[in-house]
Formats: structure tokens, C-alpha cells, sequence
């Protein structure tokens, strides 16, 4: 197994991601805390975040690793039919990657199997096995019935998929199966609030081309027959209210079963307990983002450390020559809704893109703003080590790349900006107090319709709010259900953000500092865009092909 990756290990109080490569596939993976190394696997159709509570108690006494399994999250699925030996044999490329030696390790579900094969066939690398609901299935799924609980997620023109997800994601917590909606299986759980409701149908629309994939892999691996052939020191955890707590029975006469508190907070606790009576030997080797290498490949996708927390990068062309170019995504938004114009870009380029505080998987404690993202772009600079950089900003990000133009004209060669929103004191005014809807995550699962219709409408009419013969668009509208569903699901990865940033760009006066700022300024127009038609008096171009060249 081929893998390479950066070591890593951030201070005990902050939870820092990153990526490593096994075999040609991505692995992504949050970390947290100092000590002995414990490795942590989700269940289906989760992610990593799901772990965020544990890790950030944990981290007191571990250095808690968190993975995003194969084909959710992050990380790349592979190519191929996906078991759980497959997702185990991965996960320990992972840990090799990183430089851990041995460690502790926890799976829930799905996370649970993948835990107790590594056990299994890598003893040496396992001080411990805790597991929180070992899948134990009284008969083998048929393919049948594998087909009707993991239906494909496919893109609606009306937003229905979005909340088919969330609801999808509710009844799994009051019925198991999800799908068997009578009393007979009725859960004995507490619903979850609507965040963590939120958060899951966020992953499994995420998730939704590869989830079933990954997940099926549980329901075909046997883990009765191999409870009794652990070696290494083994709980066999159960907790009242889960899917698996009815299984205990059939575990092996003598296996060590421990059932955890009902509660959360008291069951992460005596979880703790646990995990220190057989803490993982080895230091875990110090974090580095792989852009702090001193030699960068081609291309790199990791996260850089700032001031304001971890962003989200992706370097393109690194080593070309040639004066770089920071790309600065549309905002609200994210880097993976750009990646072909990133790609084009770099052609002869070095070209980086990040995802500012706020957006995508840059995340925050504070309000995002100009204030923050301007400290931001010094620090992915100075990360680089680049004296000197071009600035390429995508439709609503205008207005920050003149600002730092103009508070750094020495560094800034120049100012690529694409559709603008060049706009009056008097729509700056309008759009500030009602452009954006709320979307703060609802019981009702609204705000996911609220978001998928404020995304169509702006593609339908300018402005979106005026829905009148006038307002018409005449572009070919951008409302494909599959690209629609690319940028809903990027924009609700931090909700509370959304029309907050919205307003942060209406503040912004791009006219005023055009007229400013000292660096030279291109301006490309795309027709297709929001505010293409605010900026085309002021275009010098209508593609950013020409600026690859």
C-alpha cells in the first residue's frame, strides 16, 4: 500500500484538519488534543464532525483523530467494490501516513466494523478496541433489501431532494429500520436537535453519489463470528436507545460488553474511562500543513492555519513560474463550486484558492467579514512565502480584493475581477436588508426549500426579489438540479452565515474603490452571471480564458 501525508498534531484546546493520500485516494481527517494517539470512525451516513463533541473532551488526556470513512465527508471513495477490509485497509494507510504507530481505537456503526477488522489484521498498531454499536444483524440484507434502504439521491428541479434528506436522516432516530415505519420498530431514542439534524442530512447530500456504496459494506460483513478473535484488549460498547442495543444477547457468553449511559455527556465520560486503561504507546508526530513543506507538488489540497482558524486550500500549477494568483471564491460560497476556472487559471500559473472564514470548510467562532478575510489573505500568503501576488476575485468577492489592493498595492501586481456588483448607494441599501433569506436550520426542514428557490429565482430574474416580465433574465439560466445541489449543499455547511455575508458584500462600495485603488484592474464579464450586467460598462474582457494564457 503506497501513502503519503503530512504528520501533524495542533495545540490541545483547537481541532485542525487536514488530508493524506492512500493509494491514489484522498483520506480527510479532523484532530484534536495532545497525547497518546486514538483513532475515531463514524458511522453511516456521517462524517468525522459527528465525533466533534468527543474529540473536544478527549483532547484533554488523547490526541483524538477523527476520519472521514471512504466516500463521505471529504475523503475520496475508491475505485472498486467497497468492504469493510477495504475501508479498513485504508484507514490504516492513513494512520501510517500520519506517523502513528499505535493507537486506541473507537468506531460507532459502520466505524465499529471498520475498527474491529483493523484489530483483527493489524494487532501491533491496536492498544485497544472500543466500539459504540457493533453492527450484529440477525439475517444477511438480500440485495432486494439493500436496494430499497439505500435508494439512490437524485437531484430534483424542485428542491425535494434536500428535504427527502433531512427527513430521511429525522426517521432514522424513530425507526430502525428508517424505513419500517410502525410501531414494531419504533427506536427508543431521544430525537436530536435540529443541528445535529441539519448536520447529518448536510452529509448524506454530500454523500449522496458514493453513500450507499460505503454504507452497504456493514450490512454485509459478518462480525458475530469474529467477537471471540480479538486479541488486543477489547469493550464491546452498547448504549439504551440504539439501533444495536437489542443485539447484546447475541454476542458470545464472557465477551466484554459495556453498556454506557443513556445520556451522551455521562456516556463520553465513562467512554474516557475506558480509553485510559490502555493508552496507544508512540508519539504522535507535530501537525503540518502540507503547504509548510519546503518543496510543494504540482498539486495540494490541505488546510492552512491563520489567525482566525484553519481554511480549506487547493494549490494548482505550485510549481510553475510566473507571478502567483490568490483566487478568491464567489460569497458566499466555496472553492469546489470554481474548480474548473481554478483549473483553467493555473494552465502557466501558480494559483491558489482558499475558502474564507465562513464559507465551505473554513470555520469560525466569530462574525466573517472583510476584517477577518483581509488577515486571512496575509496569512495564506505569508504561509507560501509569495512576496508578490496577483488577486483573481469571482463576482461577489470584488470588493475584498480591491480592499487589500489598496492596503497593500507593493504586494498586489494586479486585480482580476470577475462580474463585480458594481452597484448604487441606493441598491447597496436595498439589497442589504433583503436579498438573502434566512437560513437557519428549522424542525420543518424549510429553510432547505427557502435556500433551493432563492438559488433558482436569482438565475430566473435580476434582481431575484422582483419577479415581474421586466426582471426577466436572458441568459440561459444556471439551474440545473445537480449544479443547484453543488452550491446548496456548500452554503449550508454554515447556515448562520449566509445572509450575514450576504450583507458583508453589500457593504462593500466596489464602485468607490475602483476608482481608489493604484494596481492595475481587469474587468471580465460572464453574461451568465449574477451581477454581470452591473459591471459591463467597466469590462476589459468576456472570459477569463485570455488571463490563462
Amino acid at each position: 500500500m503506497t501513502v503519503s501525508g503530512m504528520h501533524t498534531q495542533p495545540p490541545a484546546s483547537a481541532a485542525l484538519r487536514g488530508f493524506v493520500t492512500v493509494d491514489g485516494c484522498r483520506l480527510h481527517y479532523i484532530r484534536q488534543g495532545q497525547g497518546p494517539a486514538v483513532v475515531m470512525l463514524h458511522a453511516s451516513p456521517c462524517s468525522a464532525k459527528v465525533m466533534s463533541d468527543l474529540q473536544a473532551r478527549w483532547g484533554a488526556e488523547f490526541t483524538t483523530i477523527a476520519f472521514d470513512l471512504p466516500g463521505f465527508g471529504l475523503s475520496q471513495s475508491p475505485d472498486g467494490v467497497i468492504t469493510i477490509p477495504v475501508l479498513a485497509e485504508m484507514i490504516v494507510g492513513g494512520m501510517r501516513a500520519l506517523g502513528i504507530e499505535q493507537a486506541a481505537l473507537y468506531g460507532r456503526h459502520t466505524g465499529a466494523s471498520v475498527c474491529l477488522d483493523i484489530a483483527l489484521n493489524h494487532p501491533g498498531m491496536v492498544s485497544m478496541l472500543l466500539t459504540d454499536g457493533l453492527p450484529i444483524f440477525a439475517a444477511p440484507y438480500t440485495e432486494e433489501r439493500l436496494a430499497q434502504y439505500l435508494p439512490p439521491i437524485e437531484s430534483r428541479w424542485d428542491g425535494g431532494h434536500l428535504t427527502w434528506a433531512y427527513f430521511r436522516y429525522r426517521e432514522q432516530h424513530m425507526f430502525w429500520p428508517w424505513d419500517y415505519s410502525v410501531i414494531a420498530h419504533r427506536a427508543d431514542a431521544d430525537l436530536p436537535d435540529v443541528q445535529f439534524l441539519h448536520r447529518g442530512a448536510v452529509e448524506l447530500l454530500e454523500a449522496a453519489e458514493t453513500y450507499a456504496q460505503t454504507y452497504q459494506a456493514a450490512f454485509r460483513y459478518e462480525t458475530l463470528p469474529l467477537v471471540d478473535k480479538v486479541e488486543v484488549p477489547v469493550f464491546w460498547g452498547n448504549r439504551p436507545g440504539d439501533s444495536q442495543f437489542k443485539t447484546i444477547p447475541r454476542y458470545p457468553a464472557g465477551a466484554p460488553i459495556h453498556v454506557v449511559d443513556r445520556d451522551p455527556e455521562i456516556a463520553l465520560e465513562e467512554e474516557l474511562a475506558l480509553l485510559r486503561l490502555h493508552p496507544a504507546v508512540g508519539d504522535v508526530p507535530q501537525f503540518q500543513s502540507g503547504f509548510a513543506a519546503s518543496s510543494l507538488p504540482m498539486r495540494l489540497e490541505d488546510y492552512i492555519e491563520t489567525r482566525h482558524g484553519c481554511v480549506r486550500a487547493i494549490g494548482i500549477g505550485l510549481q510553475h513560474g510566473g507571478v502567483p494568483l490568490i483566487y478568491l471564491h464567489d460569497l458566499p460560497g466555496g472553492i469546489d463550486l470554481h474548480l474548473e476556472e481554478i483549473e483553467l487559471l493555473a494552465q502557466n500559473r501558480p494559483v491558489l484558492a482558499f475558502e474564507l472564514a465562513g464559507n465551505g470548510e473554513s470555520y469560525v467562532s466569530s462574525a466573517p467579514g472583510n476584517a477577518l478575510w483581509l488577515d486571512q489573505i496575509d496569512d495564506v500568503i505569508a504561509q507560501l512565502g509569495w512576496a508578490r501576488v496577483e488577486l483573481f476575485a469571482h463576482g461577489t468577492s470584488a470588493g475584498l480584493a480591491l480592499d487589500y489592493a489598496l492596503k497593500h498595492p507593493a504586494n498586489v501586481a494586479g486585480v482580476i475581477l470577475r462580474s463585480p456588483p458594481i452597484l448604487s448607494a441606493e441598491e447597496r441599501a436595498l439589497f442589504r436588508t433583503g436579498y438573502a433569506p434566512d437560513i437557519t436550520p428549522s424542525e420543518d426542514g424549510g429553510y432547505l426549500l427557502r435556500l433551493w428557490h432563492h438559488l433558482r429565482d436569482q438565475e430566473l430574474w435580476y434582481p431575484h426579489f422582483r419577479r415581474d416580465h421586466a426582471s426577466r433574465r436572458t441568459t440561459p439560466p444556471r439551474i440545473d438540479p445537480a449544479w443547484l445541489t453543488r452550491r446548496a449543499v456548500t452554503l449550508l455547511k454554515q447556515p448562520e452565515h449566509y445572509a450575514p455575508i450576504w450583507q458583508a458584500v453589500f457593504d462593500q462600495d466596489v464602485a468607490a474603490a475602483l476608482g481608489a485603488v493604484t494596481v492595475p484592474v481587469h474587468v471580465i464579464v460572464d453574461p451568465s452571471d449574477i451581477f454581470a450586467g452591473t459591471s459591463a460598462s467597466h469590462a476589459s474582457g468576456s472570459t477569463p480564458a485570455a488571463i490563462s494564457e
